[in-house]
């Protein structure tokens, strides 16, 4: 695994140490110069963290990753038939969080509000529609969690949970002048998730 330091890379970790598969981390950091190199573009063209090789196959993009390593080792109901419904709501669930919350909302906020805003240049509307969007999509997850709810499909821990809540993870990291609303379901979520001792193992790292 090539990567740590953001919550990217920390849901690769986590998801590995919850399917207990032995696996060798390389401590590349985003934008540093082995990320930057051409030995490391040979394995992701982007140049971005986190990546993964299996044999003489590399894999990018954390939530590709993720996914793969449930489905193919066993996690939660990603053991269910590829017709089952509870699978088609791990990646329902997922993608949203990969979708309407990491890139569409929390990303460009952090790019364009956030410590990447010397990288990629502040811009006070990008990072007003952001908020106001990520603030508008967070209330299907609140709702979702009404009733004390613990996992997001079929009260059973799946990946579809890392993603989720590596972003919220991610909005209450973000370092900003108003820190991001995450409303009281949704951080009584992640307050539970954060328990797991696969999480603590992979946020340790």
């Amino acid at each position: 695994v090539y990567g740590v330091g953001t919550t990217r890379t920390l849901r690769v970790h986590w998801v590995l140490n919850e399917l207990s598969l032995p696996y060798r981390t390389v401590e590349v950091h985003p934008r540093s110069e082995f990320a930057l190199s051409d030995d490391y573009k040979g394995i992701n063209p982007s140049g971005k963290v986190p990546s993964i090789t299996i044999g003489e196959t590399a894999l990018t993009e954390s939530a590709a990753i993720c996914l793969y390593l449930a489905d193919r080792y066993g996690l939660g109901s990603s053991t269910e038939m590829v017709e089952s419904i509870n699978r088609a709501k791990i990646y329902q669930w997922s993608l949203f969080a990969m979708t309407e919350l990491d890139a569409h909302t929390l990303y460009t906020l952090f790019k364009h509000g956030g410590k990447l805003a010397k990288v990629y240049g502040e811009s006070k509307v990008a990072s007003k529609c952001a908020r106001e969007g990520f603030e508008t999509q967070i209330i299907k997850l609140e709702d979702e969690l009404n009733g004390g709810k613990a996992y997001l499909v079929n009260n059973t821990f799946s990946v579809a949970d890392i993603l989720m809540g590596t972003c919220l993870q991610f909005a209450l990291n973000l370092v900003l002048d108003t820190p991001v609303k995450v409303p009281r379901n949704c951080t009584r979520y992640l307050s539970d998730l954060k328990l797991r001792e696969e999480f603590n193992k992979a946020y340790e790292l």
